[in-house]
């Protein structure tokens, strides 16, 4: 195995990823000519195994773990690896140590969860090379010195042979990935720093640490520019209910986690219900339940009716939960059930709506502990709704806004594009019967608001034809500015008017209407598509980073809606490191006389104003 296959493959390649059950340090002795020139030709290795390890071979990964931090230990390491060829034979735990310390190899461990109670025990690798040419292979033998010692077996396919070879490839590549990004719901992995805080290896000999106990790292005293998130957990943990207003893509799940994580370490709850509305937001968050807790995990939206379920488990748990079924749940959870839960409610402004009002009150306040979330808590012209919040989940109690996020470098900046239009005669004389009609109303003695009025006239400049015209010459002048694009209009009759000028302009598009399957937001996520038109669906909630331009044909009055589009486009992304934002508006400069006031300047000095913020410099440079 290690003449024939895993020296050549090592030697021959630049990435290394193995899933396997059960790894020791011998392996890396018997792999060790393979191995140098694998590592000297700056290879990188990522192995996901089993918490099952000789206590030597641990005492080898804390070592390097802590390398990472303290210069002198790695000093130290380094010394020792002069000739790493022969340190790999002779000096063994000492080189695993410094691989790990120098990045050439990363290790994380899985452990199997959900219905699954045994082991991670599965055995297969891929080797990359320069030329994207991969060899996966899959069978019995673990990476020990004993299974070299074996009667094993391995299966090897090649991507370069035929389609099916390179089709079977990629099966293993994508089955590793989604493990290690801690993706399969049926395996938890822990990258290596959690994995020796939660102490979670079981030591398979007795053998002591073959040297000193490694030094203590250093720890960093730069502030993180996270360091917003551990403040509303204190705040919280603190207050026991309220509202976090953060900024989209400031990690309002996160939070969430980390709330969860001390409460459940403090003994203070034993299950957790989370709440909010639309199917992709609600998948977002049980993926996210998965991947961050420990939990039992049931849901109750869409197919899934598991809150009966939920409600007869014994264990910690946790519920996700469409908004409009709490109504049908809560009843049937007891006083001492609440006692000891956590209800988070995400995109909480939209807890305020008369339909909630009406089935909820009363209701959420029994929770000991209660969550909002949102960028924008507060629903404009709704006392009643922002009222209902406040006295069922709490006032806010902290605040991280677009700003701060923008300056911290957490979010980035942007440029802004106004288009100027005019409405024409006919949206005018369609504006003047909806004021008529409004005031004739009022006078017959009906109870109808401004608000109402707003609306009506806020929906014919939202799809008025003359935003067409400017559009298509802005779109025909910077094409470049359509990729990895959100096109957002109020109408799906609206939105065929902009999809014909893409098809023109040859923008591969799809829409992403109520009635569209969330398959075409999986491709413009994977980028094949480089632009979605959609309407309302995409305004909340849904984290894709490469997202680097929006289009607002349909802007509201209240900046609610519109700060949740905004943040779409200024998640910041690993992929694209310089990434700057671009919005697109349209505005009205005329307008400022009319009965809806300025809401198009008012927006136009808003977005100016937040487009000229710009990060933070660090002091050190």
């Amino acid at each position: 195995m290690i003449s024939e296959f895993y020296g050549p493959a090592l030697a021959a390649a630049n990435q290394y990823d193995r899933g396997v059950g059960y790894f020791t340090s011998n392996w890396l002795r018997l792999a060790a000519s393979g191995l140098a020139v694998f590592a000297g030709s700056g290879g990188r290795a990522r192995f996901v195994v089993s918490p099952y390890m000789g206590a030597e071979d641990w005492a080898a990964l804390n070592q390097g773990d802590q390398a990472k931090s303290d210069q002198l230990l790695y000093e130290s390491l380094r010394t020792v690896i002069d000739d790493l060829p022969s340190a790999l034979e002779t000096q063994t735990l000492a080189a695993l140590s410094w691989m790990i310390a120098d990045g050439l190899l990363d290790i994380r461990i899985a452990l199997p969860r959900g219905e699954l109670d045994g082991d991670f025990h599965d055995k297969f690798g891929i080797f990359s090379d320069e030329l994207s040419d991969r060899i996966a292979f899959h069978g019995s033998q673990n990476d020990s010195a004993k299974a070299f010692r074996n009667y094993e077996s391995i299966s090897v396919f090649y991507s370069w042979i035929d389609g099916r070879e390179a089709e079977r490839v990629s099966e293993h590549q994508h089955r590793f990935d989604k493990l290690w990004n801690n993706q399969d719901p049926n395996v938890r992995v822990f990258q290596l720093p959690d994995a020796i805080k939660k102490n979670l290896i079981q030591f398979t000999s007795t053998f002591g640490r073959p040297y000193n106990a490694p030094k203590a790292p250093k720890v960093s005293k730069e502030p993180s520019k996270w360091i917003h998130q551990d403040k509303a957990v204190e705040t919280f943990l603190e207050k026991k209910n309220g509202v976090l207003e953060m900024a989209t893509g400031t990690g309002k799940t996160r939070t969430a986690f980390k709330i969860i994580d001390e409460l459940t370490e403090r003994c203070a709850i034993n299950s957790v219900v989370i709440t909010m509305s639309g199917t992709d937001l609600l998948t977002q968050w049980h993926k996210s339940a998965i991947m961050s807790s420990d939990l039992a995990v049931f849901r109750h939206f869409g197919r899934w009716k598991e809150a009966s379920s939920f409600l007869s488990c014994r264990l910690p748990k946790v519920l996700i939960i469409a908004r409009q079924q709490l109504s049908n749940v809560l009843p049937f959870l007891e006083d001492e059930d609440v006692s000891k839960a956590l209800l988070v409610c995400d995109e909480v402004h939209g807890m305020g709506s008369p339909s909630m009002v009406r089935d909820l009150t009363g209701r959420l306040s029994r929770f000991k502990y209660r969550l909002g979330l949102s960028a924008t808590p507060e629903r404009e012209y709704d006392s009643e709704g922002n009222d209902f919040i406040s006295a069922e989940i709490g006032p806010v109690i902290f605040e991280f806004g677009l700003e701060d996020a923008i300056r911290k470098g957490i979010l980035c900046g942007f440029e802004y594009t106004a288009l100027s239009y005019t409405l024409s005669d006919e949206d005018k004389a369609e504006i003047r019967q909806k004021i008529k009609r409004h005031h004739a109303k009022r006078a017959a003695g009906e109870t109808v608001s401004d608000e109402a009025l707003y609306r009506d006239i806020a929906r014919v400049r939202k799809t008025t034809k003359e935003k067409i015209e400017p559009f298509n010459e802005f779109l025909s002048e910077q094409p470049e500015l359509f990729k990895r694009c959100l096109i957002f209009v109020e109408t799906a009759a609206f939105g065929r008017d902009v999809q014909s000028l893409l098809m023109e302009a040859r923008i591969p598009y799809h829409t992403y209407f109520q009635s569209d399957e969330s398959a075409n937001l999986e491709r413009f996520a994977e980028g094949k598509l480089e632009c979605l038109v959609s309407c309302h669906r995409l305004s909340e909630g849904i984290d894709i980073q490469s997202v680097q331009n929006i289009v607002l044909f349909s802007s509201s009055r209240a900046k609610l809606e519109t700060i949740q589009r905004l943040g779409r486009c200024l998640r910041t992304d690993p992929e694209n490191p310089s990434k700057r934002a671009h919005v697109l508006d349209f505005v009205d400069f005329t307008n400022q006389d009319a009965v809806d006031g300025s809401a198009d300047v008012d927006r136009f000095n808003w977005f100016t104003q937040l487009s000229n913020v710009a990060p933070e410099q660090d002091e050190r440079e």
